[in-house]
């Protein structure tokens, strides 16, 4: 075989082989081509079927929120909101009808319109009837609500010129025209700040003490000028300090069972007692 057979050979054979690899390259080209441009073309309509299903749950969510919200608009301005029924619990003096006039909440008021000025509606209401210590508002029903009071306590009745008061446990003075009950305090005119403060001082006391209060005098001496004196149902008289009697009050029941006849007790400095004519007074 000769040198220029054996070179033409093998340009064939290269020419060939240059051939196989140039389809083999084109048909690796077709298939990717096809493997790209096949699952696009499934995925597009479960894209569609992904896409529409998802702008539905948009809509449906936009639509069943304000649809609630209009629902609620409905029922906030329509008769079902109103209150049909008012309990008031706490109150032992002042009567319900008293305490839903101060409290502003009444039937036939918007339950929510109550609620929502549930705070600035106590707050009016200790202002315009000083009896009520604090009040509370709680919703109790779809048309039902509660008001839970605490009052100040009527200590007594005071005359202060020509005007008649309510004597409250708080300090606070109210005016009135009824007639004079439980405790009558005595010769407090041109003394209302003394008086405030004696008030809140017999606020303190329990109810048990301060039932046995008959009066309460304000007779300040120059050796004790803050002494006023307890006239007690029981007969005995308390000499006390304005600043003082709400605490040492506590030991008058003690002091008085002990005692084997009606007389003074003296609270003023220390805590003893003595019977009528025994000691001057």
């Amino acid at each position: 075989m000769t040198r220029d057979h054996y070179v033409s050979e093998h340009q064939r054979y290269a020419k060939r082989l240059a051939e196989l690899e140039e389809r083999s390259r084109q048909a690796h080209e077709k298939a990717q081509q096809k493997q790209v441009k096949r699952p696009i073309s499934r995925k597009l309509p479960r894209l569609r079927h992904h896409h529409y299903r998802k702008n539905g749950e948009r809509v449906f969510k936009l639509v069943m929120l304000f649809g609630l919200i209009l629902l609620l608009m409905l029922y906030i301005i329509s008769p079902l909101s109103k209150l049909q029924s008012v309990d008031v619990t706490g109150n032992k003096e002042l009567s319900t009808e008293n305490i839903e006039r101060a409290v502003k909440v009444y039937p036939g008021r918007f339950i929510w319109g109550v609620y929502f000025n549930r705070q600035q509606l106590c707050r009016q209401a200790r202002v315009t009837q000083p009896r009520i210590a604090s009040a509370k508002i709680k919703i109790t029903g779809p048309q039902s609500m509660k008001i839970t009071v605490r009052e100040n306590p009527l200590v007594g009745t005071a005359k202060l010129g020509n005007q008649e008061y309510a004597v409250l446990g708080d300090g606070h003075l109210q005016k009135t025209t009824m007639k004079s009950t439980g405790i009558d305090y005595r010769q407090f005119s041109g003394h209302r700040a003394d008086l405030e403060l004696v008030a809140r001082q017999i606020g303190k006391l329990k109810p048990a003490i301060r039932a046995g209060i008959s009066a309460v005098v304000y007779q300040p001496t120059k050796q004790m000028p803050d002494r006023i004196i307890l006239y007690m149902r029981d007969g005995n008289t308390v000499l006390a300090n304005k600043e003082t009697v709400g605490e040492k009050m506590a030991y008058y029941p003690g002091i008085a069972a002990n005692m084997k006849k009606n007389g003074v007790v003296d609270l003023q400095v220390g805590a003893f007692s003595y019977d009528y004519g025994s000691k001057d007074k």
